[in-house]
């Protein structure tokens, strides 16, 4: 009989763990996307014009393993990174660095204010809400991440 009732703890006990490890996931995950925003945002602000690749392959060239692949090719779209070799790729990395030197890279004290997810024909998007100031006025922007291979790529800038 004490059998019987130890059976229904368990598996309480294994729900309430999976459940925290799922929270844990989430928290980790989250954790995850900002490292991930914050390492863009450096490489895209702090450009090393003595590094010999900068002149050989271009200015933004780090900035491609963060940012996912989305163009004609269907296999790849969504499910890769950047190639920076290659032209129309190099030239989409560049517009997503400059467009991140317009928004967060405008204010060192950026503050992430919210973290969600929501799950799309893509995959799941990690988005991040940030806030920061461009000349005095403050902006909210949108940082929506996709995880690929075990890391976070950048998908879209709202």
């Amino acid at each position: 009989m004490k059998f019987r009732l130890l059976i229904p703890v368990f598996i309480f006990l294994g729900l309430n763990q999976l459940a925290n490890a799922q929270k844990l996931s989430s928290s980790s995950d989250s954790v995850s996307v900002a490292a991930a925003l914050h390492d863009l945002l450096r490489i895209c602000r702090s450009v090393d014009f003595a590094d010999p690749k900068v002149t050989t392959l271009g200015t933004f060239y780090k900035a491609a393993p963060y940012i996912i692949y989305h163009g004609d090719d269907k296999k790849r779209n969504w499910k890769d990174f950047a190639n920076y070799k290659q032209a129309d790729e190099k030239t989409g990395v560049d517009n997503v660095c400059e467009s991140m030197n317009r928004t967060a890279n405008q204010d060192s004290a950026y503050k992430i204010i919210k973290y969600f997810t929501n799950t799309e024909s893509e995959g799941t998007w990690h988005v991040l809400v940030v806030t920061y100031k461009k000349k005095n006025v403050e902006k909210t922007t949108q940082y929506a991440f996709l995880k690929i291979r075990n890391k976070f790529g950048l998908g879209d800038i709202d």
